[in-house]
């Protein structure tokens, strides 16, 4: 298989796979999450949402690993991972120096996430626990690599 190809199979998951994800987040979300009380106020169930968010994680890790990543090595994975990581730690660290939390950059950033979206549980998770946003947002962006177990070990 040619490199280029190879390099790009895990970005192009990850970025399909979260834009995927938002939009079936979004119906199930809608259908599952958002429950309306007998005095006629709304509420969100949390457990219903974790999973949600657990389950789309877990889907497209064997969709990717078992089906779209099952040829190539855990090398190949592990660079071809690198990409969509670097992108999403250059992500965290602009919102982190600039402070984008409100405003047109925000908005962008809001957008550009969805590629992620697929991975969510993972930095909801580590915030829940920890308490530092950045820090979960950071480990969030390192999930791609949770796809390099997947790969064929290199033969000699």
């Amino acid at each position: 298989m040619e490199l280029k190809k190879i390099f790009w199979k895990v970005p192009l998951f990850c970025i399909a796979a979260g834009v995927i994800a938002f939009y079936v987040e979004v119906f199930l979300m809608i259908r599952f999450v958002i429950v309306k009380l007998p005095d006629g106020t709304i509420k969100t169930d949390n457990t219903r949402e974790l999973i949600i968010y657990g389950s789309i994680f877990i889907v497209t890790l064997i969709v990717g690993g078992m089906i779209f990543f099952r040829n190539m090595t855990r090398k190949e994975i592990f660079f071809s991972a690198s990409i969509i990581v670097a992108i999403g730690l250059i992500m965290d660290l602009t919102q982190w120096a600039f402070n984008l939390t409100t405003g047109p950059g925000a908005v962008f950033f809001i957008y550009a996430s969805q590629i992620f979206e697929w991975s969510s549980i993972v930095p909801q998770l580590f915030h829940r626990v920890n308490e530092n946003l950045w820090f979960a947002s950071v480990i969030g962006s390192l999930t791609p690599y949770l796809f390099i177990p997947f790969g064929k070990k290199e033969q000699v």
